[in-house]
């Protein structure tokens, strides 16, 4: 028996690393996807005005195919966590239509980011490795663990997971555990294949005026019917797309729609994760129209491409658009830029996420430290709003 546990808990931990490693390992293979696709066009080589054409076109029908193949895919955060809800467990068996898909949208410079299938893929995983423990139990595997194959009909009678454990305690004690090793697991993925990173704790030297606290009312109010606007995007985009298209006709002309985007800035491309920090240094020196024109195009390429199969999340476009507006905004009122500029983003992004606390920490990586204040204060004020008046959302 004690031999049996012990083998349980070897598997669970070589698992949980293995599972963090291919979270890291597929988001470093979009970077490399990205840049083997788009390093022509970003190092703005002869003729590159043209080359979104020549990749978003085809490629869009491709994704239109394969969506009408396979279905809407890769699926949402949304869609993950409602499956986990209501049914306990997330199909993993389809992981494959949501790498495939979510790979090639990001790969073909959609304006989306990969947080939606890479939570589809390390969320199947972590579905995988319980239903492995559950099966284990259940059957009293001991040499087959490591390589045997699960039954439908063993899994029925298996246990649910929170069964395993003797207590909530424990049942917390492990999964943090496991968590751990799989966070351990991505850093030395990425440690080994260092990429670009975006996230970082920035310094710069904020000029407090009071005046700022008047502005604050203005800016406050343009932040959140900024984000209203951007979460009715998905819903008017899904309105207007005629039905009577094909999905591969939607994602050809989705990719003609892009591509003619990109004519006003490369940024319209690609979900702006990595645009967004030297985006915030550029802003103040582009016009006002210019930014409003970039934030609009942004949120609208970043919904009409969902509604028209070119699927992926919308936090990065998100933190863009709002980066975009905040700046133009800033720039037309008194007192320092960038206190007028956080308070529009952090209000826009806390609208939209509807989680307060993931828009701090967002934030406190991407925008001077010096700003967090700010960003709580506007962050939780927004989620008491969203919270008190449901309707207003």
């Amino acid at each position: 028996m004690r031999f049996w546990r012990l083998n349980i808990g070897i598997y669970a931990v070589v698992w949980s690393l293995i599972i963090g490693m291919l979270t890291a390992a597929y988001l470093n293979l979009v970077n490399w996807v990205i840049d083997l696709v788009w390093h022509q066009y970003l190092d703005m080589t002869v003729g590159s005005k043209w080359y979104p054409f020549l990749v978003c076109i085809p490629l869009g029908f491709l994704i239109g195919f394969l969506n009408k193949r396979w279905g809407n895919y890769p699926l949402t955060i949304e869609q993950v966590l409602t499956q986990v809800r209501m049914k306990g467990y997330l199909n993993y068996h389809n992981w494959w239509k949501s790498f495939i898909l979510g790979l090639l949208v990001l790969g073909a410079g959609g304006s989306i980011g990969p947080e939606a299938s890479t939570t589809v893929l390390t969320s199947s995983m972590i579905n995988w490795l319980g239903d492995r423990l559950r099966w284990a139990v259940s059957t009293r595997q001991k040499v087959y663990l490591w390589h045997g194959k699960m039954q439908t009909q063993d899994l029925v009678r298996a246990p649910r997971f929170g069964q395993l454990f003797k207590n909530k305690y424990q049942r917390i004690f492990v999964i943090s555990g496991l968590v751990g090793i799989g966070i351990i697991g991505a850093a030395i993925v990425f440690k080994l294949f260092p990429e670009e990173g975006v996230f970082g704790i920035h310094h710069r030297v904020i000029n407090w005026e009071w005046i700022n606290v008047l502005t604050s009312i203005p800016t406050f109010i343009i932040g959140i019917a900024f984000g209203w606007l951007f979460v009715h995007l998905e819903n008017w985009a899904a309105l207007i797309i005629n039905t009577k298209i094909s999905k591969v006709w939607q994602g050809g002309i989705f990719g003609l729609i892009l591509a003619v985007s990109s004519l006003i800035t490369s940024d319209i491309l690609f979900s702006g994760e990595f645009r967004i920090v030297p985006f915030t240094h550029e802003a103040f020196n582009r016009s006002i129209t210019f930014l409003l024109v970039v934030a609009l195009v942004k949120a609208v390429m970043s919904n009409l491409g969902f509604a028209m199969g070119w699927r992926g999340g919308t936090i990065f476009p998100a933190i863009f658009s709002s980066v975009a507006v905040g700046a133009a905004c800033a720039m037309m009122l008194p007192g320092d830029v960038r206190v007028n500029a956080i308070v529009v983003i952090t209000a826009s992004l806390t609208f939209i996420l509807e989680k307060p606390l993931l828009t701090i920490i967002l934030l406190l990586l991407l925008v001077p430290i010096e700003l967090v204040p700010v960003i709580i204060v506007v962050a939780l004020l927004v989620g008491q709003l969203v919270k008190r008046f449901p309707k207003f959302d």
